[in-house]
């Protein structure tokens, strides 16, 4: 942790946190009396402001930097801060954590006001928030044998569980778009269709007995291998490539303000 978050304890712990919510309020309060066009020049001006100085301490040459983390470190005069701003990134981590969790309350607030088939959902939505979130400041505030053992049937028990089934069920999906993937209905299907028999053939025992009487480099083994390693590769660097440039365009359209079809522009 930075020098601009020391940790401190007992009431000066509370005053800190006053001081924090006081101040967020403060600020979302001016940013609602803001115009929300204006709004969107100082969101556009923050990014680019963030871009900028993660831009400029890439760039600009380095030299010996000494800093209190790393007295042998290299970088230039924006290096030292890099820590700063990573405690301010957590903090609006943890500010986008609190906004996901608002609006998930403002949506299933209202289906459990009109009724229906889905406000079930949103009552077990609510139960399992708050219960987890009790259960996790319990068993910190006092680790004793019962609370780490509840809060251990709900998340290993109970969420991972939940977890593991939905990503099982996952798979089917998985099956079902091969299927429609491999049907031979082009050339391109077909050598789809083809490769990912040999690379099958090639994993499994029934294929390697099939060719072990060739000459090693017909092996559905060796085939696989040069497939994994050598075809595939070339098309998923490719395929980086290719997205590593989008991202690029993408973040500099953000950075820049360029970016459009976002809220404020509904707004406008």
């Amino acid at each position: 942790m930075s020098a601009l978050f020391k940790s401190v304890h007992g009431s000066a712990w509370w005053l800190h946190v006053a001081f924090v919510i006081l101040f967020c309020v403060a600020v979302f309060a001016v940013l609602q009396l803001t115009p929300k066009q204006s709004r969107k020049y100082v969101i556009q001006l923050v990014t680019f402001i963030g871009g900028l100085f993660y831009a400029l301490e890439f760039f600009l040459p380095i030299h010996a930097q000494v800093t209190a983390a790393n007295a042998h470190g290299e970088g230039n005069f924006i290096t030292p801060y890099m820590d700063v701003v990573s405690d301010w990134l957590t903090v609006i981590g943890a500010f986008t954590v609190g906004l996901g969790v608002i609006n998930l309350s403002m949506v299933h607030t209202k289906r459990l006001a009109k009724g229906g088939n889905t406000a079930f959902n949103s009552a077990v939505f609510f139960v399992s928030a708050f219960a987890m979130m009790a259960i996790d400041i319990l068993q910190k505030a006092h680790p004793n044998a019962l609370n780490k053992n509840i809060y251990e049937l709900l998340f290993s028990g109970a969420l991972t569980t939940l977890d593991a089934t939905m990503f099982s069920i996952i798979a089917f999906y998985i099956v079902s778009a091969s299927y429609r993937a491999f049907r031979v209905r082009s050339t391109e299907a077909t050598i789809l269709l083809i490769t990912a028999v040999v690379v099958m053939l090639g994993q499994i025992a029934v294929g390697q007995f099939i060719t072990h009487k060739l000459p090693e480099v017909f092996h559905f083994e060796s085939i696989r291998e040069w497939i994994l390693t050598l075809a595939n590769t070339a098309a998923v660097r490719a395929i980086g490539f290719g997205l590593g440039i989008g991202s690029l365009a993408v973040a500099l359209r953000i950075w820049l303000g360029l970016e459009r079809g976002s809220y404020f522009d509904s707004q406008a």
